[in-house]
Parts: C-alpha cells; sequence; structure tokens
C-alpha cells in the first residue's frame, strides 16, 4: 500500500510539473505535504522535517542569494558586461566569443538564472543595436551558463544536491569536471561562431556607440562594491577550504550574507523579493517526496535494478549518464538529481561501485538539463525573458531546435571523457 500511493503521488507531481500549468514549486511543496498529512508512512512527520529536508543545500541556496541580491546594487554586474563590450571593440564575433565566456565564469560562481537575469539586459541592448533577434543570443547565453556550471559545487542546483549528498567539496568538483565543462565549452564556442556569431559580423559598426559606454559610471557605490565583493570572495575561498575548516558550506554562506546584512544595513525584509522562495520551496518538496521513495523502498528496487546489469563499471556509466541526461531533458535536472541521489547512494553503499559515479550524475544532469525547456531553471528564465521582449510566444519545440544540437555535442563529450578517466583508471 505503501508503495503504491507514494509512486502515484511521485508520477501526478511529474506529470503537473512537465504539463506546466502550475508552479513546479507548488506541486513538489503540495506533494510532500499530502504524503505528510495521509500518515501512509509513520514516521514522516513535520517534527521529524530536518531528516528528510537537507537545510545544507537550502542554506547554501538562500546565504548567496542574499550576498549576490547585495553585491548587485552595487552595480558591479553591469560594470562587467559594460566592460565586455568595450573589450570587443566592435568586433561582433569576439565580443560574443568575450559575453559567452563571461556568462559561463559568472554562471560557475552564481546560479544560472542570477547569470542569465544579469547578462539578457546586455544581450537585447546588442541585439536591439543590430537590429536583429536576440532569440540565438540568449538561448547560447543559457546554454553556456548551464554548461559553466557544470564545473562546480555552487553552479548548478544539481551540483548543490550532489555535493551535499556525496561529502565532495568545491575543489573535488573543479577537478573532476573542469577539464570537461574547458573542453565543452570550447567546442560549443566554435559550433556557435559557426552558426550564429559569423552570421552578423557584417554588422560591427553598429556597435560603435555602445563601445564607447563609460562602464565606470554604473558604479554605485565604490565603497560598497569593495565591501560586497570581499564578502563574496571570501565566501568562495571558504567553499574552497570547507573541508580543512570543517564547516558545512551552507555555514559558510550564511554567514557571509549575514555579514553583507550587517555591512549594508539591509534587512531580511529589504532582501526576501531577491531571494527565489519558489526555488528553495521546490526543493523542500522535492526533498520530501524523493525520501519518501526512499523510505518505503522504491529506490532500493530500482538500485538493485541497475545493479543487475553490472558487469563492468563501463556499462553502469554509461547507462548513468544517459538515463539522467534523459530523465533531466524530461522532468527537469534538480528533479532528476533529487530522485536519483538515494538510488546512487544504495548502489555505492550495498553494491560496491565506485563513488566516481557522482561525477557521472553530475554530467548527465547538467548537460542534459540543457536539452529541453523545462530541463533547467535557467532556461524557462531564459525563454521567459525572450517573450517579454519581444513579445512572440517562444514554445518547446523553439528552444528545442536551438538547444538539442549543442546538447548532444555536449553528452558526446561527456561520454568520451568518462571513457578517457575509466581507461586511465580514474572515474
Amino acid at each position: 500500500m505503501e508503495k503504491i500511493f507514494v509512486s502515484v503521488v511521485f508520477v501526478v507531481t511529474y506529470l503537473l510539473i512537465i504539463q506546466g500549468k502550475f508552479k513546479r514549486s507548488i506541486v513538489a511543496f503540495a506533494a510532500g505535504m499530502i504524503i505528510i498529512l495521509s500518515k501512509v508512512i509513520e514516521s514522516f512527520n513535520t517534527t521529524d522535517v530536518g531528516q528528510y529536508i537537507d537545510f545544507n543545500t537550502i542554506g547554501l541556496l538562500i546565504g548567496m542569494m542574499i550576498i549576490i541580491a547585495i553585491l548587485r546594487t552595487t552595480g558591479f554586474f553591469e560594470y562587467v558586461a559594460i566592460l565586455v563590450v568595450r573589450l570587443s571593440k566592435g568586433n561582433i564575433r569576439l565580443l560574443f566569443y568575450f559575453f559567452m565566456v563571461t556568462i559561463a565564469v559568472f554562471s560557475a560562481f552564481l546560479d544560472n538564472v542570477t547569470t542569465i537575469l544579469l547578462f539578457s539586459p546586455i544581450l537585447f541592448l546588442v541585439a536591439d543595436s543590430l537590429g536583429v533577434s536576440p532569440v540565438s543570443f540568449l538561448i547560447m547565453g543559457v546554454i553556456s551558463a548551464n554548461v559553466g556550471g557544470t564545473a562546480t559545487l555552487i553552479g548548478d542546483p544539481p551540483n548543490i544536491l550532489i555535493g551535499s549528498a556525496s561529502g565532495n567539496g568545491f575543489l573535488d568538483f573543479i577537478i573532476n569536471l573542469g577539464p570537461l565543462v574547458l573542453v565543452t565549452l570550447g567546442i560549443l564556442l566554435l559550433y556557435m561562431d559557426l552558426t550564429v556569431f559569423r552570421k552578423y559580423s557584417g554588422l560591427s559598426r553598429k556597435l560603435k556607440k555602445l563601445s564607447a559606454v563609460d562602464a565606470s559610471k554604473v558604479i554605485k557605490s565604490q565603497k560598497e562594491l569593495y565591501k560586497s565583493l570581499g564578502i563574496f570572495v571570501a565566501v568562495i575561498v571558504g567553499f574552497i577550504l570547507h573541508e580543512t575548516l570543517d564547516y558545512e558550506t551552507a555555514s559558510i554562506a550564511l554567514t557571509g550574507a549575514a555579514i553583507s546584512m550587517l555591512l549594508s544595513q539591509k534587512s531580511v525584509g529589504e532582501l526576501s523579493r531577491d531571494i527565489e522562495w519558489d526555488t528553495i520551496f521546490f526543493f523542500m518538496g522535492l526533498f520530501m517526496v524523493a525520501s519518501a521513495l526512499q523510505e518505503v523502498g522504491i529506490t532500493d528496487l530500482i538500485s538493485s535494478s541497475i545493479a543487475g546489469l553490472y558487469n563492468h563499471p563501463l556499462t553502469i556509466f554509461m547507462v548513468m549518464l544517459w538515463l539522467t541526461a534523459i530523465m533531466s531533458a524530461i522532468i527537469g535536472a534538480v528533479p532528476t538529481v533529487t530522485v536519483m541521489i538515494p538510488i546512487v547512494k544504495s548502489l555505492i553503499a550495498t553494491h560496491g561501485f565506485p563513488a566516481d559515479i557522482w561525477w557521472v550524475l553530475s554530467i548527465g544532469a547538467c548537460f542534459g538539463g540543457n536539452a529541453t525547456l523545462t530541463g533547467a531553471a535557467a532556461n524557462m528564465v531564459g525563454a521567459a525573458l525572450v517573450e517579454k521582449h519581444t513579445r512572440k510566444k517562444f514554445g518547446y519545440l523553439n528552444y528545442l531546435k536551438l538547444s538539442i544540437i549543442p546538447t548532444m555535442i555536449s553528452l558526446g563529450l561527456g561520454t568520451i571523457y568518462v571513457l578517457v578517466q575509466l581507461s586511465m583508471g580514474g572515474m
């Protein structure tokens, strides 16, 4: 009875998420509360909520959202974007190379949604200056953000979940996924140049006014900038050293947020609108649903089925990579990883699989999430921004036409990377 009830809740939840009629946060959180209120699982109650909601992940998200919100008020991100335009000196192809690399780098240290929100106005400004549609520019920016975010613990929400579940730190992600991200970004830049950037190379003269903008004028207060940027850098250093310091990443992020609020004299109420509460409640709901699946034994059943395929690590790694990628494209990277984490834990603890399978999960989720409009939050935000700016509908198929080839390139490179690592005795 327990298995049937939880399975039905799980299936209905994901059907509603895919349908998109209701907000994902509402659907996921409501599903978690339905499981608690049903009392089908005796151990599920609000008193013990901390046992099945990962507050290390929640705290990390909230802390970084506050730090970034305060840093944004200084004009720092606009400064970087305008500086990129000036560095291109009117060369459109070089400009887009700069933009895609800058977006990827920022996305490695900010969440993908924030990165897209920060850079979209500049991309729209460039497109309007050229007199062309901004669709290709923004979607290429979204893809760059998702790829760049794969490199670090905090760059992409799936990695935050994986880091918390696996115990892998900031440097572990960079060492194991950084090389793949660099190669993938380089190949995708060449692809973008051939299919998008090159088309507009004859319009460089139209960027002269934009490249003459004085970037220093967008900085609202240098004093506030130095304070906010200093805290941001200190938090990143804290993430790198968190294993040595023996502090959770959430503790470091929340401490940074507290210091930022003290120095900027901004209250939680003032900053609450900059906290993506939908994302927070979405995560909380998914944690509850995933824990219920684990509690009734469904995840153990799935892990045993996967383990039955075992005859060589390569087989399991390939199955995990592509299964995760396909699921991420269909139901989203975050929901997929939330469900897969207890399965991976069972594969490692019960069936003796190598812990490197965590990196395979990250590659499949982060790269696979690029494929569709619902694959990642940044994709949906990017599409919404395009619709708002162009006042034209930008649907599932419109996104898929632009994303499917870059996604397949990324996953192909990810597959080669895993094969090479296995042959070298690593992963």
